[in-house]
C-alpha cells in the first residue's frame, strides 16, 4: 500500500516537473519577430527591433545616410541612451560616418566600414538577432546598412561603475588598500597587474537566461590540478537559471555539500589574497556585477586567515591567529559552558566564583537557558539593526542600545551580570574571526550547542561538538578535505596554519592543492648576519695591528 502511495506522489511530482520544464524550455525557445536572422530591408529591421525592445523608452534608433561612391545608402544606429557614451557616439560614429566619400563603391560595405571607416578596435559583426540584442542590451551600438544582412556592433558602453577604492570589510593596517569593484574588466585588471605572466588563465562562462553574466574562472598554468580546473568548469557551466546576481547563488550550485552549515567556498574583495590562493595552486571566480570573488577550494584554515598576517612578522601574526583560533572556541561554547556549570557542574567552579555567581543569579526568575537564549536574541536583534541602520548613527545606536538594554535588564533582575559578560565575550569572540560567512555558521551552531547544554549540561556539549568534529571531517571543497591540513594531518602545511612561519621557511605549496609544482621558493634562503671580515694573523697571535 505505501509503495503504491510513493508511486503515485512521484508520477505526480514528475508530471509537474516535466510540465514546468516544457513551459521553460517553451519561453527560452521564443523566436524573435520576423526572422532568427538579419533581413536585407531596412524597414524590416527596424519593425523588428521595435517589436523586440517593446516599451523600451531608453532605446535611441537614428536614421541617417552614408555615401557610398556615387551613391547614397540608408543607415541607422540602435542603442540604449543610458548605456551609451554620447561623447563617443558623436565624435567616434556619427562623425565618421557622415564625413566620408569614397571614389570608388566597395564591393562589401559592411567589411569597409569595419576596415577602414570607423575608427574602434571593440566592434564585431553578427547577423542573428540574439546576439545583435545582447549586445545592445550591454551597451553597444548596432549599425544596420540598408541592403546588408549584417550588423556592425561597437562597443561604445559608458563606464559607471564606482572607482577602485580599498575593501570595506577586509580592512587592513598594512598592505595594498585596492578592492575589487562591480566591473569585471577592472577585476581582471588588478590581477593582471599583480600576475604579469602567461600562465596567468582565464575561461569565461555566461551564466542566466536574462542576465548573461560573465563569469571569469582564473587559475595559474603549470600549479593548479587540471581535474580541479575541469570540475569547477562542469559545475558552473551546468547552472540554469533566469539571472545571476551575487557570489552566493553560483555557491550554492556548485559546493559540495548543499546543506552544510558552512561555507565551503570563501568569498574576498582583496585581489592580493586572491593572487596568493592562485600562487598556492587554487582558482578563482570572478563575477561581472559584484565586488567579491570566490576562493577555491577552501578550508577552515583559510577563513581563519587575515590579510593583515602577511603583511605583520611572523611572531606576531602567530600570535594574533592562535588568539583567532581562541575567539573561534569562544564564540561557539561560551554560552553553553555557562549553562551546563551554572546548572549541573557547580562543582567545577572555584567556591568564591561560585558564590559570585549565585549572588548575580539571586532573583533571576528564568533557568540558565532561557536567560541565555534572550540575552543571545536580543544581541543579535541589536546586531542586525546596526547593520540595516544608516552608516551615519548605525554602530552607535548598536553599541547604546547594548549598554542601554543590558544595564536596564540587570537593573529589573531579568538577567544576572555575569550572563551579559558572557554574551560580551561571545560577541567579542566573533568579532575576532576575518570570514563573514564562518560567522555566520557559528551563529546558528550556538544556539544548537546551548540547547545540548540545557538538557545534557557538559556531557551534552561534548557529544554535539564529537559529532561537529566527525562532521567536518567528512565535509569536502571540490575534493579537499575542510579541516585540511589538521585531518588529514600534513606536519609541512602546519606552517600556515595555527602559526604562521617566516617566508623564508614556507618552500611547498599545500599538498592537497597545489602539487603539480609543490617546490615554491629555492631552500637555502635564510637571512643572516654578514661573515665577519678576516682577521690578521697578528691580531689573533696578540700582536699590534692597525686600528
Amino acid at each position: 500500500m505505501l509503495k503504491r502511495i510513493f508511486r503515485f506522489l512521484r508520477s505526480k511530482t514528475n508530471k509537474k516537473t516535466s510540465d514546468n520544464e516544457s513551459v521553460r524550455q517553451a519561453r527560452l525557445t521564443q523566436t524573435f519577430p520576423e526572422t532568427e536572422t538579419l533581413s536585407l530591408n531596412l524597414d524590416k529591421n527596424r519593425k523588428a527591433i521595435r517589436r523586440i525592445f517593446d516599451h523600451c523608452d531608453d532605446l535611441i534608433i537614428h536614421d541617417f545616410v552614408i555615401r557610398v561612391g556615387q551613391q547614397s545608402t540608408r543607415a541607422l544606429i540602435a542603442y540604449f541612451d543610458s548605456l551609451t557614451n554620447q561623447e563617443l557616439l558623436e565624435r567616434s560614429l556619427l562623425r565618421a560616418l557622415t564625413n566620408i566619400n569614397p571614389k570608388h563603391h566597395p564591393s562589401n560595405t559592411i567589411d569597409w566600414l569595419m576596415q577602414e571607416v570607423i575608427p574602434s578596435g571593440k566592434i564585431k559583426k553578427q547577423h542573428k538577432w540574439v546576439e545583435i540584442t545582447n549586445w545592445i542590451s550591454r551597451g553597444s551600438v548596432g549599425l544596420f546598412v540598408d541592403g546588408q544582412d549584417q550588423v556592425l556592433l561597437i562597443d561604445l558602453f559608458e563606464d559607471n561603475s564606482r572607482p577602485v577604492g580599498p575593501p570595506t570589510v577586509e580592512v587592513v593596517i598594512k598592505g595594498p588598500a585596492e578592492g575589487f569593484n562591480e566591473d569585471l574588466r577592472t577585476n581582471m585588471g588588478l590581477l593582471r597587474k599583480r600576475l604579469p605572466t602567461s600562465r596567468l588563465a582565464v575561461d569565461s562562462l555566461k551564466i542566466g537566461v536574462v542576465t548573461k553574466t560573465t563569469v571569469n574562472l582564473v587559475y595559474l598554468k603549470g600549479y593548479a590540478n587540471p581535474k580541479l580546473i575541469e570540475e569547477i568548469y562542469a559545475r558552473v557551466q551546468r547552472i540554469d537559471i533566469d539571472g545571476i546576481i551575487g557570489t552566493k547563488q553560483v555557491e550554492e550550485f556548485i559546493h559540495d555539500s548543499p546543506y552544510s552549515f558552512f561555507s565551503t567556498i570563501e568569498a574576498t574583495e582583496r585581489p592580493d589574497r586572491i593572487v596568493g590562493h592562485l600562487l598556492e595552486g587554487g582558482a578563482a571566480l570572478i563575477i561581472d556585477g559584484t565586488p567579491f570573488a570566490m576562493m577555491l577550494p577552501t578550508t577552515l584554515a583559510n577563513q581563519l586567515q587575515s590579510p593583515d598576517d602577511y603583511y605583520n612578522h611572523y611572531w606576531f601574526a602567530s600570535f594574533i591567529r592562535l588568539f583567532r583560533w581562541m575567539g573561534l572556541f569562544v564564540a561557539l561554547l561560551a554560552p553553553s559552558v555557562y549553562i551546563s556549570v551554572s546548572t549541573f557542574h557547580q562543582e567545577l567552579l572555584p567556591t568564591p566564583l561560585l558564590i559570585t555567581v549565585l549572588a548575580a543569579r539571586e532573583g533571576v526568575p528564568f533557568p540558565a537557558f532561557i536567560e541565555a537564549l534572550l540575552m543571545e536574541l536580543t544581541f543579535e536583534l541589536l546586531r542586525e539593526a546596526g547593520i540595516r541602520l544608516p552608516r551615519a548613527f548605525g554602530q552607535t545606536i548598536s553599541i547604546v542600545g547594548a549598554i542601554v538594554i543590558g544595564q536596564a535588564a540587570v537593573a529589573a533582575g531579568l538577567v544576572s551580570s555575569t550572563m551579559v559578560v558572557v554574551v560580551a565575550l561571545t560577541a567579542i569572540g566573533s568579532y575576532t574571526l576575518p570570514s563573514v560567512s564562518l560567522v555566520n555558521s557559528i551563529r546558528l551552531l550556538r544556539f544548537l550547542f546551548m540547547i545540548a547544554a540545557a538538557f545534557l549540561g557538559m556531557f551534552g556539549i561534548m557529544a554535539a561538538f564529537s559529532m561537529l568534529l566527525f562532521y567536518l571531517c567528512s565535509l569536502r571543497s571540490f575534493g579537499v578535505p575542510y579541516l585540511s591540513p589538521l585531518a588529514p594531518l600534513i606536519l609541512a602545511d602546519l606552517k600556515d596554519t595555527l602559526i604562521l612561519a617566516p617566508a623564508w621557511a614556507m618552500l611547498f605549496r599545500p599538498r592537497l592543492i597545489g602539487y603539480i609544482d609543490r617546490q615554491r621558493q629555492n631552500p637555502g634562503q635564510k637571512p643572516g648576519p654578514p661573515a665577519a671580515p678576516n682577521v690578521r694573523r697578528s691580531q689573533r697571535k696578540g700582536g699590534k695591528g692597525n686600528c
